[in-house]
């Protein structure tokens, strides 16, 4: 009886763990959908808006999800209390504290620390098309994970359950 239990609970440990990892996958797709969707508005709001960044950072701060609200938020307040510091500094400090939790791929992260490098360029149109190569890249990579979701869970979830079996043939 005791042998029965001990190996249900090594195969509902690995199937555990299995699905664990198959939802940091679906988080890491959705957050990569929400980048996106945030910088397309980046994009939006500085060619059609005609707005500085600090503004688009309060607009940020109300639309977005709730990982991202409080990141724009953070960045309006601190560009409103210390007058004549740099957007790029202010912007990398927050997103370097806020990527830390993010399950993205550092070239990813990247993207959204770099963003205020993309504006340098004096036009609207020219930062735009900046910030476009950027929703480009992400792109790719949304469509990559999104067609690499179905095989890459059916394999982890087989591993996971190979591997309780394995565990329970070792350990009885």
């Amino acid at each position: 009886m005791f042998k029965l239990a001990g190996i249900l609970c090594i195969l509902a440990g690995c199937v555990g763990w299995g699905a664990g990892k198959i939802g940091e996958e679906k988080n890491r797709i959705r957050h990569l959908k929400e980048l996106i969707r945030i910088i397309k508005r980046i994009q939006d709001e500085i060619c059609y808006g005609k707005h500085t960044m600090p503004e688009i950072c309060l607009t940020l701060s109300e639309c977005c999800d709730m990982p991202y609200r409080v990141y724009f938020k953070q960045i309006y307040e601190q560009m409103g209390q210390e007058r004549g510091v740099c957007l790029d500094r202010v912007w990398e400090e927050q997103a370097i504290q806020w990527l830390k939790g993010i399950p993205l791929s550092d070239e990813e992260k990247s993207i959204l620390k770099d963003l205020p490098r993309n504006l340098g360029a004096k036009e609207e149109k020219r930062q735009a098309e900046s910030i476009g190569q950027s929703i480009d890249y992400l792109v790719r990579r949304c469509r990559q994970a999104e067609d690499n979701y179905d095989n890459k869970s059916r394999m982890i979830l087989s591993v996971s359950v190979l591997t309780g079996v394995f565990l329970t043939i070792l350990l009885l």
